[in-house]
């Protein structure tokens, strides 16, 4: 019987082929876009996870009086505070502390070809610089970062190199910063906005350096690594307590660690895919609708075929399951044609974003077998719905009333 009521909806289908495909094409949409967001959220996912799981044993230690962007331009709101000497020897005196390095801000003024702009520089020790923003993080776009014991060398970012001059900074250019001259070292690779070490705009400078060239001493902010990345969360509490008592403020010290940002993108990413799956559900209700007005047109049409069939002995049951069969075989063939269309999409937008923010941050759609299951499980489940009033409707019909309709 079950092959029977498949024939036979297989049957109305082919029937119908021009009103069907213009249905099945809104379930397609909907589907596309579902199978698209969800690949696309979960590579993006990923790729910040992969960007910043390097720095998972580091805590970037501010004061109050530091903008959320603790790694950018160094700007404060409000007082200004410092750490002292104190500070930074308390922290080393806590287990599990692998290295301590102050950070140093500063804004100065860069002299290139003969045009000046107003820069920030930031100043921090060799090794800790090629740490935090090495290759396992940011990176160079070209050159190296400094050696302990270099003098007079600079990584500058990459909109610094680019954008700024009307001739580009190569690696081994020579410009002035505060009328003193350096050489480029290494030119970091673009960024872009949206994480919290930001380094397009800056200046990176080694900690001697930037004391000789600023005059500056006073240290804004604390990179700080451990052995136990299992221990990062207590130990990044442990330092603001320590800090706080030092300095008698109750919230004097902030100490945040990678895991914290991750945890903040992750929720945001989560919104922002849940919002765009909403919007790509708005497409499923609008092919809902296609696909029921598809199903009533259909039981007008073939009011007399109900007849007859209710009249040689199909039961009320038998009429529903053969429209609602017939609704599911729409939707699950226009499921699959989005499933291929968002596998394709996703891929097309992967190609699209990498090449407009210039391949620095990799974003591979991630599709699993679960989306795709969810994908076409939506799909037949929305077919199987839409269906169920013109089935309805369908079985409720009177035989003799149906086999006289014309």
């Amino acid at each position: 019987m079950f092959k029977d009521n498949f024939n036979i909806a297989f049957k109305n289908i082919k029937e119908r082929k021009s009103r069907v495909f213009l249905t099945l094409l809104g379930i397609a949409i909907g589907i596309m876009a579902i199978v698209s967001l969800m690949g696309i959220g979960e590579g993006m996912q990923q790729a910040v996870i992969g960007e910043l799981s390097s720095l998972s044993d580091t805590i970037i230690v501010t004061t109050g009086s530091i903008a959320a962007n603790p790694m950018g331009s160094g700007f404060s709101e409000g007082k200004e505070e410092y750490f002292t000497d104190r500070d930074i020897d308390d922290i080393r005196r806590i287990g599990s502390i692998k290295d301590v390095s102050p950070i140093l801000f500063g804004s100065g003024v860069i002299k290139y070809n003969g045009e000046t702009f107003g820069i920030s520089l930031l100043g921090l020790d060799a090794e800790s610089m090629a740490n935090i923003f090495g290759i396992d993080f940011l990176g160079l776009e070209a050159g190296s970062f400094m050696q302990e014991g270099e003098q007079n060398k600079c990584i500058i970012g990459y909109n610094t190199a680019h954008e700024y001059f009307d001739i580009d900074i190569n690696v081994g250019s020579k410009i002035e910063l505060n009328g003193k001259n350096f050489f480029v070292n290494g030119i970091y690779k673009k960024q872009g906005a949206g994480f919290s070490t930001e380094t397009d705009d800056n200046i990176h400078l080694t900690t001697r350096d930037f004391e000789k060239l600023t005059g500056e001493k006073n240290v804004s902010g604390i990179l700080t690594r451990v052995y136990d990345v299992s221990k990062v969360e207590s130990i990044a509490n442990e330092i603001e307590k320590s800090l706080d008592e030092n300095h008698g403020e109750e919230d004097f010290a902030n100490a945040i660690t990678m895991s914290s940002i991750l945890d903040s993108i992750q929720q945001v990413l989560t919104i922002i895919q849940i919002v765009l799956l909403g919007i790509a559900a708005i497409a499923l209700v609008v092919a809902a609708i296609g696909i029921m007005n598809t199903m009533l047109t259909s039981v007008m049409e073939r009011t007399h075929e109900i007849g007859i069939m209710k009249a040689i002995g199909a039961k009320n049951r038998d009429v529903m399951v053969i429209f609602i069969m017939e609704g599911m075989l729409i939707s699950a063939i226009g499921g699959i044609i989005g499933i291929v269309l968002g596998i394709v999409g996703a891929a097309g937008f992967s190609r699209a974003s990498s090449g407009f923010m210039g391949g620095e941050l990799p974003l591979t759609p991630v599709i699993t077998i679960a989306s795709i299951v969810l994908a076409l499980s939506v799909a037949i489940f929305v077919g199987v719905i839409s269906s169920l009033y013109p089935a309805w409707k369908a079985a409720r019909m009177s035989p003799i009333e149906a086999v006289r309709y014309e």
